[in-house]
């Protein structure tokens, strides 16, 4: 089984701005660290909902996003919401939907059907062994439900913003994402953030 992150280090929140162009497809990503909750050194189990959702009345955002590990699977960034939903974050700048940029990662190892702004995903096998050679912390019962259950996948739209709740070391896991796929912008905003 794998190895278990979620109270080892600070929780953080992280303001995620992803614009679109018209076909859907992501033009850029910035990312911005919120100073508050940083500076009062939450050691918090990010799957308690209650205190997540007082975490969030605080920080005045109604439904702050939650993220339990972030895999990078070939040129995604994959944030798990929980076992079986993700926000899927194609390269900032390579103009493609997340549909794209998932069948360009995953090729025929992936069944994907639309539904609004979600996606629905079935994972073959070989997507799933992809998936846990790029992610160590891939346990045993997260396999079992992505073959069983498939994912949900959130879709970026045009300009949309989310707040979400992670670990400091998956933060930064975000932002060497970030820096490796799009560098002039993650450097700006690292400088800016202090």
């Amino acid at each position: 089984m794998g190895t278990v992150e979620s109270i080892t280090s600070r929780l953080v929140h992280i303001n995620l701005a992803i614009q679109t162009d018209n076909n859907a497809e992501v033009a850029s990503i910035m990312m911005r660290e919120r100073p508050f909750i940083g500076e009062l050194n939450l050691d918090i189990d990010p799957d308690n909902l209650s205190l997540l959702i007082a975490v969030g009345e605080v920080m005045d955002v109604a439904q702050p996003l939650t993220v339990s590990r972030i895999s990078h699977v070939g040129s995604l960034a994959i944030l798990w919401l929980d076992q079986t939903r993700w926000l899927v974050l194609p390269p900032p700048g390579s103009h493609l939907s997340v549909s794209q940029a998932l069948q360009d990662t995953f090729g025929s190892d992936l069944a994907l059907k639309a539904e609004g702004d979600l996606v629905h995903a079935r994972l073959s096998d070989a997507a799933i062994n992809t998936l846990q050679q790029c992610d160590d912390s891939t346990g045993d019962d997260s396999v079992k439900r992505l073959a069983e259950e498939g994912v949900t996948i959130m879709q970026p739209c045009d300009q949309r913003e989310y707040d979400i709740l992670v670990r400091d070391h998956c933060a930064e896991r975000l932002w060497q994402w970030l820096s490796q796929h799009h560098p002039e912008t993650a450097t700006e905003d690292q400088a800016a953030n202090g």
